[in-house]
């Protein structure tokens, strides 16, 4: 397991701040694996997950979703982590 990491980091600035150091490493390893997230696209029926539903069980279907919108907070494009 990786350390915790010891500096808060809120802005592009903090993390330039500790340009360098193995924490920025670590964040940037961080927001690299924040470009992707999984997300359930199954279709549901009305009503499905709610008292009195007799339908049948719906198996979520997880799938892959680009989202660079933590980078992008922070400044960074998707080329600039590649």
């Amino acid at each position: 397991m990786a350390a915790l990491l010891k500096t808060i980091i809120n802005t592009r600035e903090d993390l330039d701040s500790i340009k360098g150091t193995p924490e920025h490493a670590q964040f940037i390893d961080l927001l690299r694996g924040s470009m992707v997230r999984r997300q359930n696209v199954a279709v549901y029926p009305e009503g499905y997950g709610e008292p009195g539903y007799d339908g049948p069980v719906i198996e979520p279907i997880w799938e892959d979703v680009e989202d660079l919108s933590t980078i992008e907070r922070f400044g960074f494009s998707k080329l600039d982590l590649s």
